[in-house]
């Protein structure tokens, strides 16, 4: 956390560099950064310590103090997300997700340095992609459900993965239900599951191979990458 920097005019958008509008693009895009994050984005950490002090005063985003441990992390204020022009509102950061949302930007960064062919959507803009594919399946009478949103999708030599890191246990039904829409989304063509627990990649794989979703679309799973996990609470 930076000490507060004075200024001595109000911050307009004609302070902005390129770069604060890619940090401002992702903060809304994802939802919530972690500092580091944000400095990934900047690719200097000089530039972050000159430029996130100038978008807090200029009311481009908001702090969040005291919440996971070692970082502070900031979201998009609707001015930011005006600035961002990338067809989404703000939005706050839940807390019940918060851990998982920090994890799964370190997950799409990791991502995409080693596979920089590729493009990353967002759960908030998954929709774009996949969106009027719900009612047509793969398969005859095979319905789709209400409706999953993955935590982000890849795009990749003209197909579309659907990503999901998974920490918590969920139930078989949970799991079947989240399967069978994608085994039965004509835009999904395969699916990444990055989990951390061996129950969970067990549980994946035998819903998926009982209920045959496997074979309407290619579904892998593998451990969380080196650097992603799920980073702990700040304690009191």
């Amino acid at each position: 956390m930076h000490p507060p920097i004075s200024f001595r005019r109000p911050i307009s958008f004609q302070d902005l560099i390129p770069e604060d509008y890619l940090v401002l693009r992702d903060l809304v895009r994802f939802g919530v950064l972690a500092e580091d994050q944000i400095n990934r984005r900047y690719g200097d950490s000089i530039v972050t310590m000159l430029q996130l002090p100038l978008l807090d005063a200029g009311g481009f985003v908001e702090p969040w103090e005291f919440l996971l441990c070692g970082t502070q992390l900031f979201s998009a204020t609707a001015y930011g997300a005006r600035a961002a022009q990338c067809g989404l509102r703000a939005t706050k950061p839940s807390m019940q997700d918060l851990r998982h949302d920090i994890a799964v930007v370190d997950l799409a960064d990791y991502l995409l340095e080693h596979e920089p062919e590729a493009e990353w959507r967002t759960e908030r803009e998954a929709s774009r992609v996949i969106r009027g594919t719900v009612r047509r399946t793969r398969r005859r009478g095979f319905e789709n459900g209400p409706g999953h949103q993955p935590d982000g999708l890849l795009l990749k030599s003209g197909n579309v993965l659907a990503v999901e890191l998974e920490h918590s246990v969920k139930s078989e039904q949970r799991y079947a239900d989240i399967c069978r829409w994608f085994a039965s989304t004509p835009r999904v063509d395969g699916v990444r599951w990055y989990v951390d627990d061996p129950k969970i990649a067990d549980r994946v794989a035998r819903v998926n191979r009982q209920h045959g979703f496997d074979r309407d679309v290619d579904v892998t799973i593998e451990p969380f990458p080196p650097g992603v996990a799920l980073r702990p609470w700040r304690r009191p």
